[in-house]
């Protein structure tokens, strides 16, 4: 779904920027929102089947910007006042979970206003998970910004240095409503979600020495995870949640150095439980553990393609995690036989199909090189487009 998600924008925001008019004179009333489940009509083909909401806006947003123009949508919990996390990388923190949907309106938004309700943004509900599970209380909030300068939030938390112009550029629009999340509460302890994350610290040891030795950063990676885990947990559960993953970790290096882990068994157990969102986050693991020593062995990449296919997730989803994580790391260390596991092409695809991935993959890394400035990451785009111009050659 992730790689569906971005469709959907672009249609929301095509509808909202050309339904904003001149104020010729009159400013319109005051910035107003309101949520509602989108009929089946106006949902497209690959999610008529996924309850979906509509995020709804009307009147004056008040921007003063006459240059590029992005609104910035947070959710959070109203009684805890912590942060709505998503599983889709396109709404959520640059550095972590909080939900984040952010938005170009384009630089002819001032002294215009939506006089109608348009449909700005949506709401997925198996993709959000709140610090408790059940009907919630949440708070929308809204702002907006030069859009070369929207601030990284931490969990929600706008940086201080941002925070005294957070309504320097526009309206800063707030929200509350009742809305059920379905997924458990990363506060709670859930023990289907909790046998989730000692599956997710075997397999993530699995990675870590499928190129046959473990390096320290990697082993650095699960205790960070770990960490982050017991860092969200309530405070009544922390020492508890600590103990078992901890100890999950040290019988899982030293039943690995006996043994392989079996893989299939692993994801068999949790396959039929806990929620996508969970199985999302175990993916990412295995995608730090991967990135940790600065290289994508091709026994890593098989392998982490193998987990999601047992657990129910398509690698097609994941594609954008993973590419966050291959532009961090040099490609070239990849050797040749490793060029299809980092290109993302299965061999068993005719070679019309791989032509297609190949040129689908050249539009993508090509823009992305365009976009960063200079440095590592740049310099790893380049190379990355030098293994498509390998693979392109290899098969044509």
């Amino acid at each position: 779904m992730e790689y569906i998600f971005p469709i959907l924008i672009i249609y929301l925001v095509i509808s909202a920027i050309w339904r904003a008019i001149a104020g010729s004179g009159v400013t319109g009333s005051a910035l107003s929102f309101k949520i509602e489940e989108l009929p089946q009509e106006e949902k497209i083909n690959d999610l008529k089947d996924t309850k979906m909401f509509g995020v709804y806006v009307k009147g004056n947003p008040k921007i003063t910007l006459y240059e590029d123009t992005a609104v910035c949508f947070k959710l959070y919990d109203a009684e805890s006042g912590l942060v709505i996390q998503s599983t889709f990388e396109n709404t959520s923190e640059v550095h972590g979970r909080g939900f984040e949907h952010i938005i170009s309106l384009g630089s002819e938004m001032a002294g215009k206003y939506w006089p109608d309700w348009v449909r700005i943004s949506a709401l997925i509900p198996e993709s959000l998970i709140g610090p408790y599970k059940g009907r919630r209380q949440l708070l929308l909030k809204c702002t907006f910004w030069p859009v070369n300068s929207v601030p990284i939030y931490d969990a929600g938390i706008i940086p201080q240095e941002y925070k005294q112009y957070e309504n320097s550029f526009g309206s800063v629009g707030t929200y509350r409503f009742d809305f059920d999340l379905i997924n458990s509460g990363y506060l709670e302890l859930d023990n289907e979600r909790l046998e989730i994350q000692k599956a997710s610290i075997k397999l993530a040891v699995s990675i870590a020495l499928a190129d046959g030795s473990l390096d320290q950063q990697e082993g650095n990676q699960i205790k960070k995870w770990i960490k982050g885990i017991v860092d969200s947990t309530s405070d009544t559960q922390k020492d508890n949640v600590k103990n078992i993953l901890n100890n999950e970790l040290k019988d899982s290096f030293k039943n690995a150095k006996k043994t392989n882990i079996s893989i299939k068994n692993v994801c068999d157990n949790i396959k039929d439980i806990g929620s996508k969102a969970d199985k999302y986050n175990l993916i990412e693991l295995c995608l730090d553990v991967m990135a940790a020593d600065g290289e994508a062995d091709k026994e890593e990449l098989k392998q982490i393609e193998k987990i999601s296919k047992l657990i129910g997730i398509d690698y097609n989803e994941i594609s954008k995690m993973k590419d966050q994580r291959l532009i961090k790391l040099d490609p070239s260390t990849a050797s040749a036989e490793g060029l299809e596991e980092k290109l993302g092409i299965d061999p068993s695809w005719n070679k019309a199909k791989i032509k297609k991935h190949i040129i689908s993959l050249y539009g993508k890394w090509n823009g992305r090189l365009n976009s960063l400035p200079e440095g590592v990451e740049r310099e790893n785009a380049q190379k990355m487009l030098d293994l498509i111009a390998e693979a392109r050659k290899k098969y044509s």
